[in-house]
């Protein structure tokens, strides 16, 4: 296998932030960047909805630029984005929507040093659910004067090409989709590459669960070919990574998969739009649960690994 793709952005990424002091550029953004420890715990859905914002003002600028619209979502549409006003905006977000915590351990944590090993045992917080997501990002976005209009789909048992065309359904209409990877585990190539390449070096991580990120885009192939299993593009912790979408799907099929959904949002044309997704966001995450226990009885063998290669 190629370890050098080659797959650059184009010459203008509204997911690129650079850094003011040192002119570093990041891709989209990351909750280590919380100062609060609870929040850079908890915050990867924050996170994504903010680089979701991000994406969308560029793909409907004329929805954002709208006089309705707050400042804070205006500035979205900017060309440079800087990391310490996107850190900001990350950290409105996360306050609006509802992320259930634990108040007590929550001050303990935030006055002991990042990363203490007890708290990976007694976690402040239990981050945001699949329908906290959704209700989350419409509520935020409407108290903005921006009003979106909700897709999604949960992935226990989900079908390779179900989940497959969802992906290039919602990076089409909408620039990205929000992916939650739940209890179930895939692994993860994160490039050190900050801008979006794909060609600088990479991490690999064996067992990412539990966290919100980003698609923004799909690659041939492992190999750079097309024909070959598509890489699955997208943004976590401030850099581009890519999971083979092969082995996305495959983590799917999972019992613990049993949260595990993907999202992508447009502009809505009327608050009854708005409200109706937020009613329905609970029969999601009912659905989801129930596909959870009982998908594998719906979907045949064949068409869940349709196509899937490692």
């Amino acid at each position: 296998m190629n370890d050098d793709i080659n797959i650059n952005p184009t010459e203008y990424d509204p997911l690129t932030l650079t850094d003011r002091d040192t002119g570093s550029t990041y891709y989209g953004g990351d909750q280590g960047w919380y100062k609060s420890n609870t929040m850079a715990f908890a915050g990867c859905g924050s996170v994504a909805c903010a680089n979701m914002l991000r994406i969308l003002a560029h793909r409907y600028p004329s929805v954002f630029v709208d006089e309705k619209v707050s400042k804070d979502l205006r500035t979205l549409t900017d060309e440079s984005y800087y990391k310490d006003d996107f850190t900001g905006f990350m950290g409105r977000i996360y306050k609006s929507m509802f992320v259930f915590e634990i108040p007590l351990i929550r001050r303990i944590y935030d006055a002991v040093k990042r990363g203490n090993k007890v708290f990976k045992v007694v976690p402040p917080s239990f981050g945001m659910s699949l329908n906290g997501f959704i209700r989350g990002t419409l509520k935020y976005c409407r108290k903005q004067g921006l009003l979106l209009h909700a897709h999604a789909i949960p992935t226990a048992f989900c079908s390779y090409d179900k989940g497959l065309d969802f992906i290039k359904e919602g990076l089409d209409k909408a620039g990205s989709v929000v992916m939650l990877t739940s209890m179930n585990r895939h692994p993860l190539r994160l490039y050190s590459g900050r801008s979006g390449e794909l060609n600088q070096g990479y991490d690999s991580k064996k067992g990412v669960k539990s966290h919100f990120m980003t698609i923004t885009g799909i690659v041939d192939g492992e190999n750079g070919n097309k024909g070959d299993e598509p890489l699955i593009k997208l943004t976590t912790w401030g850099r581009v990574a890519t999971v083979p979408y092969g082995k996305l799907n495959r983590s799917w099929h999972r019992p613990w998969a049993y949260t595990s959904c993907l999202y992508y949002f447009t502009p809505a044309e009327s608050e009854a739009v708005v409200r109706a997704d937020i009613r329905k966001s609970y029969c999601t995450l009912v659905k989801a649960v129930l596909m959870g226990l009982f998908g594998w009885v719906f979907i045949p063998f064949e068409g869940k690994h349709k196509k899937n290669r490692s």
